[in-house]
């Protein structure tokens, strides 16, 4: 009985029409996927569903997981468009590399690649390849560190803790899709992160790709 008042045969050719022309955008690709299927959306919701609690519920049945990720993401963008504007990422990723001991100025670059994981969850990838990474390529310059070492070691440090950085995204959505938590996720996966990123880094100085 359900399925019955859900159903709308009487739009079967507008629905049908409304498909085609979404898959039709799609493959011409004059605008972004995402705008496609958000403007689709608009379109067909309301015209099939013209009461918003029917609208609501729709959304909620088939597609629960897209509410929560898009106001976290929302959130989560707005938090770093702060902090990016207000240049407090710049200046945190700053004064990092002004606190490290002078001794260890000629290992900076496999410093950094070491605390790699631990920065992702402070910095996020502009603030850490835009900011650090030519504060600290200068700074190395001045021990001998070449600038194809100091990035290397940086982005095998980096790379790994995209999947634990609370500023990527795509984690969020599939934390969301796998009804899990940050926090929770983070914890785990952390120091398992960090074994690959360091065993990386060791393959890294072994091959040469790295100077030492």
């Amino acid at each position: 009985m359900k399925k019955r008042l859900l159903a709308r045969p009487n739009m079967l050719w507008f629905n049908f029409i409304l498909t085609v022309a979404v898959i039709f955008v799609l493959v011409w690709g004059v605008i972004p996927a995402g705008f496609t299927f958000m403007i689709g959306l608009c379109i067909a919701l309301p015209l099939n569903y013209p009461k918003i609690k029917d609208q609501t519920e729709r959304i909620r049945t088939h597609a629960p997981n897209a509410l929560t990720m898009a106001s976290i993401i929302l959130a989560a963008g707005s938090f770093l468009g702060i902090l990016s504007g207000t240049g407090m990422l710049d200046a945190i990723a700053k004064d990092m590399v002004k606190v490290l001991p002078g001794f260890i100025g000629p290992y900076l670059h496999l410093v950094l690649g070491v605390i790699g994981i631990p920065l992702e969850l402070l910095l996020s990838t502009d603030a850490y390849y835009f900011a650090l990474l030519p504060v600290a390529d200068s700074i190395g310059s001045g021990f001998s560190i070449d600038s194809l070492s100091m990035s290397y070691a940086m982005i095998v440090g980096n790379i790994v803790g995209t999947f634990i950085s609370p500023f990527s995204p795509a984690l969020w959505l599939a934390l969301g899709l796998a009804g899990a938590e940050m926090g929770k996720h983070i914890r785990y996966s952390i120091f398992w992160l960090w074994g690959i990123s360091l065993v990386l880094l060791l393959v890294s100085v072994v091959t040469g790709v790295i100077h030492i």
